[in-house]
């Protein structure tokens, strides 16, 4: 509140609305605000809603501006004038934010080098931030709830903040999405800056928000806009990451289905000038069937004709544009640039210094201007215009890369650095910034922070052999991580991993875990792709070892090679989570002789996977797929000669640590792992294990883990049949061994043999009745070959035990309709619609798999379903009119 009353010169009211405050709390707020005309205090919130509250404040207000403001932040000279100037620098600007400092802040509007040590140098901070940056504008789909400043028609065109968000998470992010899908552009004002104290950090919501809008029918007016704003979303991602004619192509997809959205049109002609193909973006333009008088039209098509060398054309859009708008800053830049193209440099001039006082936060003006100061020798004072250009315009190609060029031509690389961090910080997803970032770190010998950014484009924009081959020139002269031990003493950790072509992994894994790693150990067993040498970029030692067809030995030589007091194994289509790093380094300072044992989260489309468990929004940024099966195993552990990895397939480092007498404990940090979703690669790694299973089973004889791994395996990789003959092995080794009757039971579901399934999979339920892949798999059989009521019963009670268990709320919706509750059947595809999943596909599969099963009237009830719920694909259009026409079923009236 000081520093709003300090620092605020709009005229302003402020309505303070305490959420689950204290009586003395509000006691307090009241003796603050005590005769203070423009404050409001809007009492009664000791229990209500976080949003609910909010909302309360915006309706209390009477400003025809609103501001959504924390109690945990302090505000600095001219922020809300700035923020209002963001606001009102065109019409369809919908909300604004600030920039902050980092703390729980994610997103662009984080400034990583704040320069301030205290509150009490704040504000010379943020007035020599917004010197440098002003009239900076960033188009951002999201704003940090901290502070979001709005119209109040805003509110009145797409309503209050969404109550359904309770506890005040994700309400922001709703709000924004919702603005955008109106046509507003959301900013952030880049030349404000406050401070975030960040002393709350709400959490949840994730999931209300998937589910609010992922179930949305694509078909609505709805859906129609969330498809428009996702393929604008995409392909500025593409754009930006310079696959241009991917993002090309989205874009016309979506103008092929959506034909009258003006955005789809200028975001796609902005893209192709960009990229300097001027007469596709003029044919677009010229078909575009709108408002002949629409000014952005105009000022697109004019740069066209530029491009296209058609000078008189351009003049006359420039001109009709400006009869239009006045104040247009692109046009009037448009008329520049043909004046210099004529030689009239006074013009030309005189005409961008008119676009830039029309709009100061348009890039292209200045750096017009710069580069008529350049020619004229002037060029420290071009080289301050160009740089302005850049600061506001780092997107663009031609501003950017004129930078560049003045920079280079100056060698003022060192100046250039920060201009180009704060850029990426803005757009981290454009490709030229980064290698223009890289570029002037080379120039300036920063060798070892430039090869950390080459590692992060990588990343980022994927690996060809221009970067691989100027990326190990460059690791050349920095050598690969080692561990010095005479020089080293505190603990150290080695990461040791076997690789077979994993290039499009690799990069990932290493640099999950690079800033805890001392040194990492990549033995490679055959690569034919560009595997070691990313590798060798990122700082691994390489070695090359024959395979034997066993993966302990291949493991053991990469111990070998080791020198870290521990050792982490890590495949290379797995990470470990930044947000875990702390804990790691935690582990291993202990310097206990035990090892860790890890639960890897191996992600899956597969939801009918043993032991699934739907993702819960813990790791937001590591989650894939909707879940995940567990398998636990140690990755962590000292090392030492007698500490080795045993059997050919499935190896395990646990037998040697009890003979070691070393004790194995678990840890809470889980190893994301993504193999599983590539399912081509997943496919010739699990016939490959099958091999080595089948070795490994001739060893061990009729071991009972043996059988058991081999008949998992023999079950993914579809042979059935072997599958089902090693888990009857099984069971007369080990009758109530409950894996095996439930693994059988899935087997025979998958090759229709219905009754089988039933009567292997009711024994699994009398051996274990509350594990839900059992109760799934004895539903399922029970409405194929059974009684659907009794699968009705069954599934109700484990849905009421574990909520959100997708394959069996599918398979109760099914029920539901085949016995003719098709309301609660309705109810239950809405339910799983929602939780994002691909209701058509499911519903063919499932009225496929009951038609197989002789139970054509089932299916057909199945299918009228899915037709009324508007679950319709071409699949299950053709099964229905197959068993319409006489397929053994009677039409469902």
């Amino acid at each position: 509140m000081h520093s709003i009353e300090k620092f605020t010169a709009n005229p302003y009211e402020v309505v303070l609305v305490p959420c689950n405050c204290e009586a003395n709390s509000v006691k307090g707020i009241r003796k603050l605000i005590k005769g203070k005309q423009n404050y409001k205090l809007i009492e009664g919130g000791k229990d209500a809603d976080e949003t609910r509250r909010r909302n309360q404040g915006i309706e209390a207000s009477s400003g025809e501006y609103i501001l959504l403001l924390g109690n945990d932040v302090a505000v600095t000279e001219n922020w809300l004038s700035g923020m209002l100037e963001c606001l009102n620098s065109a019409p369809d600007v919908g909300i604004v934010g600030p920039m902050t400092n980092k703390n729980n802040i994610t997103g662009n509007q984080k400034v990583e080098d704040t320069g301030y040590q205290s509150i009490a140098d704040l504000n010379a901070f943020a007035q020599s931030f917004r010197e440098r940056n002003r009239h900076r504008r960033v188009s951002s789909m999201r704003i940090a709830g901290f502070c979001m400043l709005f119209r109040r028609e805003l509110v009145e065109k797409i309503g209050l903040l969404d109550e359904t968000f309770r506890t005040g998470n994700f309400e922001d992010d709703d709000f924004c999405l919702r603005a955008a899908m109106e046509g507003y552009k959301n900013f952030i004002a880049g030349d404000i800056f406050i401070h975030h104290y960040g002393s709350k950090s709400f959490r949840g919501n994730r999931k209300i928000f998937k589910e609010k809008w992922s179930g949305i029918e694509r078909k609505s007016s709805l859906g129609a806009k969330v498809l428009v704003l996702s393929a604008l979303e995409d392909a500025d991602s593409r754009n930006q990451k310079g696959n241009v004619d991917m993002a090309v192509e989205a874009l016309l997809e979506r103008i092929r289905r959506t034909p009258t959205e003006k955005r789809l049109y200028y975001a796609l002609s902005e893209i192709l000038i960009d990229a300097k193909q001027f007469k596709d973006a003029y044919g677009i333009l010229k078909e575009m069937s709108f408002d002949e008088n629409d000014v952005r039209r105009l000022e697109l098509i004019g740069y066209c004709a530029e491009g296209i060398e058609c000078y008189d054309e351009a003049e006359g859009y420039a001109d009709r544009a400006l009869s239009l708008n006045t104040a247009s800053a692109p046009a009037l830049n448009l008329k520049g640039v043909l004046a210099h193209k004529k030689k009239d440099k006074e013009k030309a001039q005189d005409f961008f210094q008119r676009a830039l006082e029309s709009d100061p936060g348009f890039g292209e003006p200045y750096t017009n201007i710069g580069v008529l100061k350049w020619a004229s020798g002037f060029r420290e004072e071009a080289l301050n215009l160009i740089e302005k250009g850049c600061i506001l315009s780092p997107a663009v190609g031609d501003i950017i890369t004129s930078y560049h060029s003045a920079i280079s031509a100056l060698a003022r690389f060192e100046r250039a650095e920060s201009v180009f961090r704060e850029a990426q910080a803005l757009y981290p997803l454009n490709r030229r910034i980064a290698f223009l970032l890289i570029d002037t770190l080379i120039q300036q010998g920063k060798n070892d922070i430039a090869i950390k950014e080459i590692e992060k484009a990588m990343i980022a924009f994927g690996v060809d052999d221009g970067i691989l081959s100027a990326a190990l020139k460059i690791r050349e002269t920095l050598g690969p991580g080692k561990i010095e031990k005479q020089h080293c003493s505190r603990v150290t950790l080695s990461l040791c991993m076997i690789v077979k072509n994993e290039e499009a992994y690799i990069a990932q894994c290493l640099s999950s875990v690079d800033p805890v790693i001392d040194e990492m150990i990549v033995v490679d067993t055959g690569s034919t792709d560009r595997t070691k040498n990313i590798a060798r970029v990122f700082g691994a030692q390489v070695h090359a070892f024959q395979w034997t067809d066993n993966f302990a030995e291949a493991r053991n030589f990469s111990l070998a090679q080791a020198h870290g007091d521990w050792i982490l194994v890590l495949d290379a289509d797995e990470i470990i989570s930044s947000r875990d790093h702390a804990a790691l380094t935690e582990l291993i300072k202990k310097q206990k002789q035990v090892g860790y044992s890890f639960t890897t989260k191996n992600y899956t489309e597969n939801v009918n996977t043993e032991g699934w468990v739907a993702n819960n929004g813990e790791y937001p940024n590591e989650e894939a797929a909707d879940g995940w099966f567990p398998s636990q195993k140690v990755r962590l552990f000292p090392r030492g000669p007698r500490i080795q990895f045993e059997n050919h397939v499935h190896e395990l480092v646990e037998p040697s640590l009890r003979k070691e007498k070393i004790e194995i404990e678990k840890c809470r940090i889980p190893v994301h792992h993504y193999g599983r979703l590539d399912r081509k690669r997943d496919a010739v790694k699990e016939e490959a294990y099958y091999a080595l299973g089948k070795v490994k089973l001739q060893e061990k004889g009729d071991d009972v883990k043996a059988l058991s791994e081999l008949a998992v395996t023999a079950g993914t990789v579809g042979k059935y049949e072997e599958a089902i003959e090693l888990w009857q092995r099984v069971i007369a080794i080990k009758p109530d061994f409950v894996k095996a009757f439930v693994n059988l039971g899935y087997v025979y579901l998958q090759i229709q043999r219905y009754e089988d399934a039933l009567s292997v999979s009711k024994r699994a339920l009398e051996l274990a009745p509350d594990q839900k892949e059992t109760v799934l798999n004895y539903a399922s059989a029970e409405v194929h070959a059974g009684d659907v009521k009794k699968a009705i019963s069954i599934l109700e009670d484990l849905l009421n035990k574990i909520p959100e268990f997708p394959p069996a709320i599918g398979v109760l919706a099914a029920a539901y309709c085949i016995e003719g509750e098709k309301e609660k059947g309705l109810a239950y595809i809405e339910k799983i619609k929602k939780l994002g999943f691909n209701c058509p596909e499911f519903l063919y599969k499932h009225a496929r798999s009951l038609t197989s099963a002789g139970r054509n009237n089932f299916a057909m009830h199945l299918l009228e379903a899915a037709v009324e719920s508007n679950q319709v694909n071409d699949d299950i259009t053709l099964l229905r009119s197959e068993l319409q026409s006489g397929n053994g079923c009677e039409t469902i009236a």
